[in-house]
């Protein structure tokens, strides 16, 4: 994803916060897919799929063009939060399945003027997912995580791609090619959310929320309005033995959501399904995202695809007040 060079701070006006209530839509969804940074997560309608209420909400932070339409945009994702028992108020936090936001500008600014602004207004920061260029400087209280998800540039063509598979990858394509799959096409997520709820979820640290589910199912069926969506199963004998949810849009498919159950998983389902993709949109100008998470045998698994690391940056900040940090340390203490 490309970013804009930094110009000083004095060349640029300084962006303003707006409710999600005031935006203008049609302005800030223009800016989106006018600027090189185009990707689904910054849309208005899918930040509004992802940031459910009450507890969750976001603001644009808004540099104004002098047509009365937006040259620069940033989400910022909000979550009502307590930190060990102190209640915080709304604190900057990533949603799930928006793995990363950024500055969505159609012409060169300062990007540091937007990250000052976030963290002037909000004193606490759990994590904030920022693509960029460069590992930025910011506030003193910050830190920065460097992450990676995984691409693949589908535009060379499949010969290209498919000798970048690892020998293993490989093989494992051939025997699921072998296998008796019948890959089918859906609209409906619900047996992928069964076949996740039945295969991983127990597996999550902390659990998975009710509320998660109906927010994919939302999702979903927000993404399939817009025909954006792909949702893929592989059926052997009758069941369902693993998903994938894709999305399109742009010049980026996003293997969003997947599930397999032990026969899936053994019998190499989930390659078969995404080696499809891949051959569909083979030889085309599109960047293959596997949304990587942080778990190594995962991402093993992606770049045995021939999937190449794209950074991105986790901003993390906090300027509680001394009594706040002492009560946080104090029930953290009590919670051990």
């Amino acid at each position: 994803m490309s970013q804009p060079h930094a110009l000083p701070a004095t060349a640029c006006n300084q962006p303003t916060f707006i409710s999600r209530q005031a935006l203008d839509d049609k302005a800030w969804d223009a800016c989106v897919t006018a600027s090189p940074q185009r990707i689904v997560y910054g849309y208005t309608w899918y930040l509004d799929a992802v940031l459910p209420v009450p507890d969750w909400k976001w603001l644009g932070l808004v540099l104004p063009d002098k047509r009365g339409g937006y040259q620069a945009v940033l989400p910022v994702p909000l979550r009502r939060k307590k930190l060990a028992g102190v209640t915080c108020g709304w604190v900057v936090h990533q949603p799930f399945f928006c793995q990363f936001l950024t500055v969505f500008t159609v012409q060169s600014i300062d990007v540091m003027i937007f990250l000052r602004a976030v963290q002037q207004r909000f004193r606490y920061g759990s994590r904030f997912n920022l693509c960029f260029q460069e590992v930025l400087p910011t506030h003193d209280t910050s830190t920065i995580r460097p992450l990676i998800t995984h691409v693949l540039d589908l535009s060379v063509g499949y010969e290209t791609l498919s000798k970048n598979y690892s020998r293993d990858r490989t093989q494992n394509l051939r025997r699921a090619q072998k296998a008796d799959w019948t890959v089918t096409e859906s609209t409906d997520v619900e047996p992928l959310l069964t076949l996740f709820r039945a295969n991983h979820a127990d597996s999550i640290n902390g659990g998975v929320a009710d509320w998660s589910y109906s927010m994919l199912r939302a999702l979903c069926g927000t993404l399939n309005q817009r025909g954006l969506a792909t949702i893929r199963y592989a059926v052997c004998q009758g069941r369902i033995e693993a998903g994938a949810l894709f999305i399109r849009e742009g010049n980026r498919i996003i293997y969003l959501f997947n599930a397999a159950s032990a026969t899936g998983r053994k019998r190499n389902a989930r390659t078969l399904l995404i080696d499809q993709v891949i051959r569909e949109y083979a030889a085309k100008p599109y960047l293959f995202d596997f949304e990587s998470p942080e778990k190594p045998s995962i991402r093993d698994f992606y770049r045995s695809f021939g999937a190449v690391d794209e950074p991105y940056y986790s901003l993390q900040w906090s300027r509680l007040t001394g009594v706040e940090q002492l009560m946080v340390r104090i029930r953290r203490l009590f919670l051990k």
